[in-house]
């Protein structure tokens, strides 16, 4: 596990999109946040790209990734925004680069591959949790985030947080996960860290309940959970039933505690929700009397 250097006003930043595009003015906010708090800002080639719901091709998204990381200048690397695409860019990464080059990561939801393929490969420590399109609006960001976002990215500062135990224990592994959708797409694939001892924190947005119990059904088949440290969860938003009768996402939690024999936990304020934590992904923590905590 490596921690990338802190990042500090007058720094240059780099932007990048992995994932999916949008319309140039939804960034604009987001770059003067930045500019605002003392960062250079550096944009990448292939930022406002498009290639259907991409953006760009894959190999220009992943160029962009990696000239950031080769680039000495650029201190730390922002991701615009989630969609989809992360995932078909890492097999044209380079992988040498950017084990040689750590540097400060931000993203969250579909980063969530890119991030964890990152630490499959070089070990290297990630930050979870903001994203500048969704996250910077033109009234500005939400408080808790943005102090959140600060104190990892510049402080490699990490308050504990209180959990509510579905089945408790003292737990201690490397933090990973992030939005479950992408972990159980790197199901099988190279691109997965080994979970063996880890401490899975997993989120979602726009899944109704059968969806969130076929993707933990399919982590389950994996082993997963007979692997894992233990098993926290973040927020599920917008993950509404299709009909009233099939349920609600605490009901799949609920059937899942029941079919697994690792601590659970739940009430992490992170995800796709306006207030979140900013996790860092790879980062030892432990659970001791319901509080997760951070090794630093």
């Amino acid at each position: 596990m490596r921690l990338p250097p802190e990042l500090q006003p007058g720094d240059t930043v780099g932007i990048i999109a992995p994932s999916g595009s949008f319309e140039r003015e939804r960034l604009a906010p987001g770059l003067a946040f930045l500019r605002a708090k003392g960062f250079n800002v550096r944009e990448g080639a292939s930022l406002y790209a498009r290639d259907r719901y991409l953006a760009g091709a894959d190999r220009a998204r992943a160029d962009d990734v990696n000239a950031m990381f080769a680039d000495g200048d650029v201190k730390g690397i922002f991701v615009a925004r989630g969609g989809y695409g992360a995932a078909r860019i890492l097999e044209f990464l380079d992988w040498a680069s950017i084990a040689q080059n750590p540097k400060a990561l931000v993203g969250l939801s579909d980063t969530t591959a890119l991030q964890l393929a990152i630490f499959a490969r070089t070990r290297l420590v990630t930050f979870s949790g903001f994203l500048l399109c969704s996250d910077v609006m033109a009234d500005g960001v939400d408080q808790e985030t943005e102090q959140a976002l600060w104190a990892a990215v510049c402080s490699h500062r990490f308050e504990g947080v209180g959990l509510t135990p579905l089945r408790g224990g003292a737990v201690n592994g490397p933090l990973l996960g992030g939005c479950l959708s992408l972990v159980a797409s790197l199901v099988g694939t190279r691109f997965l860290p080994v979970l063996d001892g880890a401490v899975l924190v997993i989120e979602d947005v726009n899944e109704p309940p059968y969806r969130v119990d076929r993707m933990l059904n399919q982590l389950a088949m994996a082993g997963v959970f007979d692997r894992v440290a233990g098993v926290v969860f973040g927020e599920f938003v917008d993950c509404e039933p299709e009909r009233e009768t099939e349920g609600r996402v605490e009901d799949v939690i609920d059937d899942f505690v029941a079919r697994v024999s690792c601590p659970v936990f739940c009430g992490l304020p992170y995800g796709h929700g306006k207030a979140r934590r900013v996790l860092p992904i790879g980062l030892g923590v432990r659970i001791v009397r319901d509080v997760l905590e951070f090794d630093l």
